[in-house]
């Protein structure tokens, strides 16, 4: 079961992508449900590949993480990322290298989406992540989003000590 849903999660992190409008990105000063932070290691027992991150237009970048044609879902069908049913969307996280990225959800979203990061929660839906890129090379994360229905969903992002900076994704819900 494990091997399957690892071969369905790394589709993810293959998929092409169409053009759609950019996500609203604008600066905030705090961010919600940080402490508590899953950390996801570059560790034998979490599930990554090591690559080389060179972001496209389709692409949601921010800082040092990205996930490959995010940007694209406002406008996509939702069954070509995963399962509309249960709401869970497999993308992976691509981190530079030695990068150490906090993304959250504000609170006020937590009934309707979560990151599905983490093989050691079996990528259960969380609140806030912390991804720490391998020393070495570029890590790409296998995971996803959880997102019930289709709608808009702000993601706090913060690294190296900077004020975090948030970022609304289109979740199959058109322009945010």
């Amino acid at each position: 079961m494990r091997v399957r849903r690892l071969a369905v999660v790394w589709v993810g992190l293959t998929l092409a992508a169409c053009d759609s409008p950019s996500p609203t990105v604008s600066a905030v000063t705090t961010v919600s449900a940080v402490a508590g932070a899953r950390s996801i290691e570059c560790a034998s027992g979490e599930a990554h590949v090591l690559t080389t991150v060179s972001p496209a237009s389709d692409d949601l970048a921010v800082g040092p993480i990205s996930w490959p044609g995010l940007r694209s879902w406002a406008t996509a069908d939702p069954a070509l990322f995963g399962d509309p049913a249960t709401g869970n969307y497999k993308v992976g996280a691509q981190v530079r290298a030695g990068a150490v990225v906090t993304v959250s959800i504000p609170a006020e979203y937590a009934s309707v989406a979560g990151l599905e990061y983490g093989q050691g929660w079996d990528y259960s839906p969380a609140p806030a992540v912390t991804f720490h890129g391998c020393a070495g090379s570029d890590t790409a994360y296998i995971g996803g989003f959880h997102v019930v229905g289709h709608r808009c969903v702000p993601l706090d992002i913060a690294w190296d000590g900077r004020p975090p900076t948030r970022v609304t994704v289109s979740f199959f819900a058109g322009p945010c």
